[in-house]
């Protein structure tokens, strides 16, 4: 075993010692020791010792370093290892550590980094820092870059890396594998080789797994696969996450209008996206301001974004206090029924919404399609019918023994059916409006559903009223 040549505690070296004969220890087990090694600046025990860790490891205890620390522990490790470790960094602590270090530091790991990561870390960039980054890197990684920022942020395009290995069709199996060698050095994933033509269009591919057990004299054109699944660039990247989940691909190369190989995307991508989507639409559907990263968002910022919501729903409020205003008169001659206005509103409520959140997630899926609105208005108005005459015949039944009211019974009763009926059906059809409109569906949120329901449900029961209750 090579001896670490540096000055630090006799427990960090039998530590460490252990962790080289191959004892696994978390990272942040021994980050003490860590911040040890770091504070004696040997840059040669620095690598030693990270080398036995993964890049997310390193990543996941970051914020636990100081910002001197974590410049002393990144400017130790050699640059592929520390853009790998940038690249699992969360935003607010890739800007910061961007900002701190030095301009031949940057231009290392900018050009180390794989061209979809950068592209997304450009993304998070003002245009004109951006535009001092771009010339740092290698002119051959400019075009890329370029590239890649031209296309739509959401799209396949802005999604898909460049780092790809093509082949043609003439080509011996022999020669392939002699490209992959030089090449694969420089590539992150490799599932396939694509096969273009003399313009880049797209032929075929052959699997890794096939181009290692096929006879290597053989020609290309006699062993690919010309059923391909492909992805054009301009696709929204919700759709893009479900050709993943359709076909069950590790990987799917991305084309223009003229089928030109133009990039791959591969499952941490997708897996990125699913996270992504799945957080906005949660935040929306909560009615709550989309917000990265929590614990170190700004206070002032989420306020302000959350105020907008609470604005619109006190808005939308003042409805439904218009109406209470309105037929005050009913509530004044016959008192109980304001006992019945919060189970019911409360109930519409939960059925709207637990309808609106299986049509989104639906939508969401690719279940839902816009021309299934018909089958949703059935489907949820045979389940509001269903419910309401389960929920109308208990609050008849507390009416009746409560209040020794028959008629009372019977009013809150079909108010109560009418009011789950229409509330399953507008959730189940506001989502798919939202969507035929190019407005994401999520925004039809619980809050928002519930607050138009809390003013339909009222015109519901008092006009129900009216008709079976107040002229006796």
């Amino acid at each position: 075993m090579q001896t670490i040549t540096c000055q630090y505690s006799k427990d960090t070296y039998n530590l460490l010692t252990l962790i080289i004969f191959g004892i696994n220890y978390s990272m942040r087990v021994i980050l003490p020791e860590i911040k040890e090694l770091i504070a004696t600046k040997k840059k040669h025990a620095i690598r030693k010792v990270t080398a036995y860790f993964e890049p997310a490891d390193i990543a996941e205890v970051w914020s636990e370093l100081t910002l001197d620390e974590q410049l002393i522990l990144f400017n130790a490790l050699d640059k592929k290892f520390a853009a790998d470790i940038f690249e699992f960094l969360r935003e607010d602590q890739m800007l910061e550590l961007l900002n701190s270090l030095s301009v031949t530091r940057k231009r290392d790991i900018l050009n180390e980094m794989s061209p979809d990561d950068r592209t997304d870390l450009f993304a998070i960039l003002p245009s004109e820092e951006v535009e001092k980054l771009v010339p740092l890197l290698e002119e051959d990684e400019q075009i890329r870059a370029r590239e890649l920022l031209a296309y739509k942020e959401n799209t396949a395009g802005g999604l898909m890396t460049t780092d790809f290995i093509t082949a043609s069709e003439d080509m011996k199996i022999t020669h392939v594998l002699r490209e992959l060698r030089v090449k694969a050095k420089d590539i992150d994933f490799i599932q396939n080789i694509y096969i273009v033509d003399n313009v880049q269009r797209l032929k075929g591919i052959i699997p890794l797994k096939v181009l290692l057990t096929t006879n290597p004299q053989k020609k290309v054109e006699s062993v690919m696969d010309t059923h391909i699944i492909s992805i054009n660039l301009d696709m929204d990247q919700e759709e893009v996450a479900r050709i993943f989940e359709k076909y069950d691909e590790p990987a799917v190369p991305v084309v223009d209008k003229l089928h030109r190989m133009k990039g791959v995307i591969t499952y941490d991508d997708v897996l990125d996206v699913i996270k992504e989507e799945t957080s906005e639409d949660i935040y929306h559907f909560g009615a709550a301001a989309v917000t990265d990263q929590y614990l170190v968002a700004n206070p002032f910022i989420v306020a302000q974004k959350r105020v907008i919501w609470l604005i619109i729903l006190a808005l939308a409020g003042f409805i439904s206090g218009s109406v209470l205003e309105h037929y005050s008169f009913l509530l004044s001659n016959i008192v109980t029924l304001s006992f019945f206005i919060p189970i019911l509103m409360n109930t519409s409520g939960s059925a709207g919404t637990q309808a609106a959140t299986m049509v989104v997630r639906g939508i969401a899926t690719g279940e839902i399609k816009l021309g299934d609105i018909w089958r949703v208005i059935r489907k949820e108005l045979f389940i509001g019918i269903l419910m309401g005459i389960i929920a109308g015949a208990i609050t008849a039944l507390r009416a009746v023994i409560l209040q020794g009211d028959i008629m009372l019974g019977v009013t809150v009763a079909i108010a109560m059916i009418v009011a789950i009926v229409i509330a399953t059906s507008l959730g189940g059809i506001l989502p798919i409006l939202f969507k035929r409109l190019g407005v994401d569906p999520a925004l039809m949120s619980g809050p928002l559903i519930a607050t138009i329901l809390d003013t339909t449900t009222l015109l519901i029961y008092f006009n129900v009223t009216i008709l079976l209750l107040y002229r006796f």
